[in-house]
């Protein structure tokens, strides 16, 4: 069925006060299915040989020359032995030395030395909101940063603060400046941009959020503005050596009950085809979903070819359904597209690579439980999409039973295709597929999708974990995983949305930020097997973590949920802050965060490398 919030009474010219957040609605969660036919889609979709690309697989090789895993050694690609120190000045990329950020590029992973961001589209009643990003020196140097402002420079010297913990068991900061460059191992919180949040000067910004009163914001102003159809300018970070990066908005927005968070991902990785998502179509919506394409170069053509008609704004023709239309926009401009009619599965091509944000301005999930919370993520490019992953939530928020343990969650996820035909198989397979489930109560329930058309994008229900994966690298897919409203377990959290990380991009090293004024911060960790076996992941604060539960039929893959907070306590040396986790093998690790009708969440880093040889051409 085709569902969309343009059924509410919604436009982008009246904001709905956040109140409506609270006013259940009395339709039930559905799944819900966003496809054209074949005949009426009019792109072509192509499939190229990927030839000589690098293997996915984490493990090494036995063959030439390979990078170490900090990106500062040529190591032999059979026996793993040094063979180069790449100097102080320089890092290994491609199995060579190299200069660092080169070095980063050739990675393929999250990290790098360019990147674009952009707050999320939200109501009008927190748009002026603290805008922040995180930056993350991985590198064994310290780290300089600057930014622009669409084309414009923006100064952010004064605007880069470590978070340092009261150390009286709270979770309470406070903030010292960084001056200089960020040292080798820190993260830096670099406040972008603050409008004003003062509600006895402007009353309709009544629930926003202001940036510690302690810190410089380098800009002043609401960044996304107009709620509706148009261009305006997006941050860039820039870095001299590599850097993994985030950003959240509001930034200590657990009062502000619509935050969102979003792993940033490099300029290197971006593409020129995506598939159009936004962060949840259809009924869901109390607000209006949103797509934001960003240019890193002058005279960049996007060309769509939209499943409906695409609305036009402020400086934005409108897009018939069905014909290919095109924009132009420059470096460090943004073109957000903002209606009720969703561009999910839409197919996207530019003549320079560009990036693409999903959300929605508030969301609602299921439907009729409250409250309602604003939705943003980075999405890559297809030919970073995959044929396998895990689905692994969140640690469930129910409350157990005494002496029990708490019951899971029935979790929400989409699937989208990019190809017709894509056939999709689970593991564990679904409870009375074949008139029992592989595993008794274990994996997604019956009725699940089994086949999807291209740009299809599904919904699907599960209180279990569960592995999904298509025919193979021809018919890449696309995972996310969300967050319920706090009304439907009577818990703290809220909706969100945060991508799954394909098993072939995990990665072995992650620096991230746990958010301090969320009351219960939560790491979901899920570890793949190589051909020497599961291997240890280590955090800073807890060492070598425990609790793994197998996950699947073939043994490859295993979870682990850990608390870094709970209710406002550290868990054991464990707070909020910068953390980092490694090992020797591959995994993927996604942070959440919850408190009082309020989430965020965010997968910690993933790898960009060319994981599908599957195009979709726009004509």
């Amino acid at each position: 069925m085709d569902a969309h919030a343009g059924d509410f009474p919604v436009s982008s010219e009246t904001p709905m006060p956040l109140l409506l957040r609270y006013a259940p609605l009395s339709l039930a969660l559905v799944t819900c299915f966003v496809a054209c036919g074949e005949s009426d889609r009019g792109f072509v979709q192509t499939s190229p040989d990927l030839g000589a690309q690098n293997d996915a697989d984490a493990g090494p090789s036995c063959q030439g020359r390979r990078c170490s895993r900090d990106l500062h050694a040529v190591l032999d690609g059979c026996t793993g032995q040094v063979i180069e120190t790449c100097p102080d000045e320089q890092g290994c990329g491609a199995g060579a030395c190299t200069s660092p950020c080169d070095a980063a590029s050739k990675s393929q992973g999250s990290i790098g030395c360019s990147f674009w961001t952009t707050p999320p589209d939200v109501f009008r009643t927190v748009d002026s909101s603290c805008f922040a990003a995180f930056v993350a020196n991985t590198w064994s140097t310290p780290v300089n940063v600057k930014a622009s402002l669409g084309a414009n420079p923006l100064d952010v010297s004064k605007s880069i603060y470590r978070a340092i913990p009261a150390g009286d068991g709270s979770s309470n900061v406070h903030y010292q400046r960084i001056e200089g460059p960020i040292p080798p191992g820190e993260v830096g919180i670099v406040f972008l941009s603050q409008g004003d949040p003062t509600p006895s000067t402007n009353p309709a910004t009544e629930n926003a959020i202001a940036c510690p009163v302690d810190v410089t914001v380098a800009f002043h102003g609401t960044a996304v503005s107009t709620h509706e159809t148009s261009i305006y300018p997006a941050f860039h970070l820039e870095t001299d050596v590599p850097v993994s990066a985030y950003s959240i908005f509001p930034y200590g927005g657990a009062k502000s009950y619509v935050t969102a968070a979003t792993l940033l991902l490099p300029t290197a990785s971006w593409g020129t085809n995506y598939m159009m998502m936004d962060g949840l179509s259809g009924l869901y919506n109390l607000g209006l979903p949103f797509v934001q394409v960003v240019a890193q170069e002058d005279d960049t053509v996007i060309r769509i070819k939209p499943r409906v008609d695409i609305r036009g704004g402020e400086g934005v023709a409108a897009g018939a359904k069905d014909a290919v239309s095109t924009w132009t926009l420059q470096r460090g401009q943004v073109l957000e597209f903002v209606q009720s009619l969703s561009l999910d599965g839409s197919p996207l091509e530019s003549n320079h690579p560009v990036a693409l944000f999903a959300g929605t301005q508030c969301s609602n999930i299921p439907l009729d439980r409250a409250a309602c919370d604003a939705l943003h993520q980075q999405i890559p490019t297809i030919g970073q999409w995959s044929s396998s992953y895990t689905a692994v939530p969140y640690k469930t928020r129910r409350v157990p039973l005494e002496g029990q343990e708490a019951l899971p969650e029935s979790v929400t996820w989409s699937i989208a295709a990019a190809r017709d035909g894509t056939i999709l198989t689970y593991d564990p397979e679904p409870s009375g597929s074949d008139g029992a489930s592989t595993m008794p109560g274990n994996g997604p329930p019956a009725g699940v999708p089994h086949t999807l058309a291209g740009g299809e994008v599904t919904f699907l229900q599960s209180d279990h974990p569960f592995r999904v994966h298509s025919q193979g690298p021809d018919y890449p897919i696309f995972v996310a995983n969300y967050m319920t409203g706090a009304q439907k377990y009577y818990t703290d959290g809220d909706p969100d949305f945060v991508n799954v990380i394909a098993d072939d991009q995990f990665l072995d090293d992650y620096v991230f930020f746990v958010d301090h004024t969320y009351k219960t911060n939560t790491l979901t960790v899920v570890r793949k097997k190589d051909e020497r076996g599961f291997h240890d992941v280590t955090l800073d604060c807890a060492g070598p973590i425990s609790g793994w539960t197998p996950l699947g039929s073939d043994g490859t893959i295993e979870y682990a949920w850990l608390d870094i907070t709970r209710d406002g306590h550290p868990n054991g040396a464990c707070t909020s802050g910068r953390h980092q986790a490694t090992s020797e093998g591959p995994f993927a690790l996604y942070v959440w965060g919850i408190d009082f009708s309020v989430s965020y969440g965010y997968p910690a880093g993933a790898g960009s490398r060319p994981t599908s040889p599957y195009t979709v051409e726009v004509r």
